[in-house]
């Protein structure tokens, strides 16, 4: 995986922190979260690249990615992790910023009537509404 070290959105980056719990800066890149995770084999970019790339600041890749949509927050990635870092956690949060992102962009209601929404969306955004 090519990784370009871009300026971070300090913003964006303190958003992640303040809705997750989690600093992902913690993560040393050992791979456990992957190896455990039961979804890996189906996300375009694992756990841990998940802490790569937004510790250098692409975050962008990360939230066009599918993988914030396949976690399956079974927490597995926490339990495995040295450092503590719960992922589940982190994509929750990137799921959130994604859809708030996105809200001026389109009505939620009638994407989801076509059934080409993922139904994590549609949780994340029933939390952002009741919250």
């Amino acid at each position: 995986m090519e990784v370009e070290i871009k300026e971070p959105s300090v913003e964006l980056r303190d958003k992640i922190i303040e809705i997750s719990g989690e600093d992902y800066h913690r993560c040393y890149q050992c791979g456990e979260c992957t190896s455990g995770c039961p979804a890996a084999g189906e996300m375009d970019i694992v756990p841990n690249q998940v802490n790569m790339l937004l510790q250098s600041g692409d975050f962008e890749r990360v939230l066009e990615s599918k993988t914030i949509w396949l976690c399956v927050a079974c927490f597995q990635c926490a339990t495995r992790c040295p450092r503590g870092v719960d992922l589940s956690k982190i994509n929750e949060a990137l799921r959130q910023i994604k859809i708030r992102k996105n809200m001026d962009l389109f009505n939620i209601w009638e994407v989801a009537s076509t059934g080409e929404f993922p139904a994590v969306a549609l949780v994340a955004s029933f939390r952002k509404f009741t919250a």
